[in-house]
C-alpha cells in the first residue's frame, strides 16, 4: 500500500506499486508490467504466463495548518499490494486478481472548534478478480468487480457544544465495479478503463449503517515506444469527487466538491533487456471547495516528480521508486468551522519497493 496518508489531493492514494510510482502512475496503455492491471485490466490479455507481485511502501507526509500545527501521519514500511495473474498463450483470456489499497486517510487535529475534525482514519481493502479477453489480436476487453473493505474507520470531531471529542470508529464495505479497453502494438497503444466508485456502509461507535462515498474515476491512457530503448506514457484521469458528500449524520450538509481532472507523464528507458529507468511527473487538482473545506485529507494542487528503476532476472523481479509531491499553500476563507479558515499547506515523499516473481 503506497501510503500511511493519501497524498494525492482528496484522499486517493498516490500509487500501486514501484513500476506505478516511478512513472508518475502513467501507467493507463501499459500491457508490459504485473501492477498494470490496476490502471487497466485490460492489458492481462496481452501478458503471457504467471505473474506475482508485492509492494512495500514507507511515506513520509506532513499537512499544516494555521489554526492546529502539524498532522505527520505515522511513516512505517508496511505491505501496499498484491498482484497475481496467469494467461496461456495460447488463449484470448487474461485473469488476475489485485489486492490493494486505493484510498488511504490518516490525520490528527486539535482545532478545539465545535464540529472540527479531529482524528481520522480510512485503512482500506480492494479485492479485485478481473477477466480480459482479446477480441482481435490487437484489441481486448476486461470486466472487474470490486469488493472494498474498511479494515479500519474513525471520522472523529469535537462535539456540536465544544465539550469534548465524539469518537466515530468501525468498519464497513461496499461493492463496485471496473470495466477497461485496450488497442495495443508493439510501437503504440491507447487505452481507456472506468471505475464505477462504491458506497461503504460503516457500522460502529458512533456509526449506525451510515454511508461514506468513494469516487468514481475515468481514465485514458496512451504509450507510445519509438524505439526498443524508450518508452513515453500519457494519461489523463477524471475523479468523481463532486460525488462525494463525507460521511452520512456527520456531515449533513454534504460537500461541494468539484470533479477533477489530473494529467501524468512519464518515460522508460530500458538499458538492457534486464533493467530500466524509469521518471514521471503528474499534477492533481484540489477537489475541496471554501465553505466545506475539511483538513482530514491533504489539500492544496498537487505536484509529484518521480524516479524508478527495476531488474529482471530469469524469474525474480525487484523494482524501486521515490516520489517527491508539493502542493502549494491554500488559502481557505469562509469555512463553516471558522479555525479552518487560513493557509494549509502538504508535502509528501514516498518510498516503494516490489518484489515478484514470473514464469513465462
Amino acid at each position: 500500500m503506497v501510503a500511511a496518508s493519501a497524498s494525492a489531493t482528496g484522499f486517493r492514494s498516490t500509487g500501486h506499486s514501484a513500476q506505478g510510482l516511478g512513472l508518475a502512475n502513467a501507467l493507463g496503455a501499459d500491457a508490459e508490467h504485473v501492477s498494470s492491471m490496476s490502471y487497466n485490466p485490460a492489458g492481462l490479455a496481452f501478458q503471457d504466463g504467471q505473474h506475482v507481485q508485492a509492494s512495500f511502501a514507507r511515506p513520509y507526509v506532513k499537512m499544516e495548518s494555521p489554526a492546529s500545527g502539524k498532522s505527520q501521519p505515522d511513516t512505517t514500511l508496511y505491505p501496499n499490494s498484491l498482484y497475481a495473474t496467469y494467461r496461456s498463450p495460447a488463449s484470448a483470456f487474461g485473469l488476475g486478481l489485485a489486492v490493494d489499497r486505493p484510498y488511504r486517510m490518516d490525520s490528527e487535529w486539535d482545532f478545539g472548534e465545535a464540529g472540527a475534525a479531529t482524528r481520522t482514519e480510512l485503512d482500506l481493502v480492494d479485492v479485485n478478480p478481473t477477466v480480459s479477453y482479446r477480441l482481435r489480436p490487437d484489441l481486448a476487453l476486461s470486466l472487474g468487480a470490486d469488493y472494498y473493505h474498511a479494515l479500519d474507520f474513525e471520522y472523529s470531531s469535537v462535539a456540536s457544544d465544544g465539550s469534548g471529542e465524539v469518537a466515530r470508529t468501525g468498519d464497513g464495505d461496499g461493492w463496485g465495479g471496473t470495466v477497461g479497453l485496450m488497442f495495443w502494438r508493439e510501437s503504440w497503444s491507447l487505452a481507456a478503463t472506468y471505475s464505477s466508485g462504491a458506497d461503504l456502509t460503516l457500522a460502529g461507535d458512533n456509526l449506525n449503517d451510515d454511508d461514506f462515498r468513494l469516487p468514481s474515476e475515468a481514465r485514458i491512457g496512451l504509450k507510445y515506444r519509438p524505439s526498443l530503448r524508450w518508452s513515453v506514457h500519457l494519461d489523463a484521469v477524471r475523479r468523481g469527487w463532486d460525488e462525494f458528500d463525507g460521511l452520512e449524520g456527520v456531515d449533513a450538509t454534504g460537500k461541494d466538491w468539484e470533479a477533477t481532472v489530473g494529467y501524468k507523464a512519464g518515460a522508460i528507458a530500458r538499458l538492457s533487456d534486464r533493467s530500466e529507468i524509469r521518471f514521471g511527473y503528474s499534477y492533481e487538482p484540489d477537489p475541496k471547495d471554501d465553505a466545506t473545506f475539511d483538513p482530514r485529507s491533504p489539500s492544496g494542487d498537487e505536484h509529484l516528480v518521480s524516479v524508478g528503476g527495476g531488474w529482471r532476472g530469469q524469474n525474480l523481479t525487484l523494482d524501486v521508486a521515490y516520489s517527491y509531491a508539493v502542493s502549494p499553500s491554500r488559502n481557505v476563507e469562509g469555512a463553516a468551522v471558522e479555525a479552518y479558515d487560513g493557509r494549509h499547506r502538504t508535502n509528501a515523499q514516498y518510498l516503494t519497493f516490489s518484489l515478484g516473481w514470473s514464469n513465462f
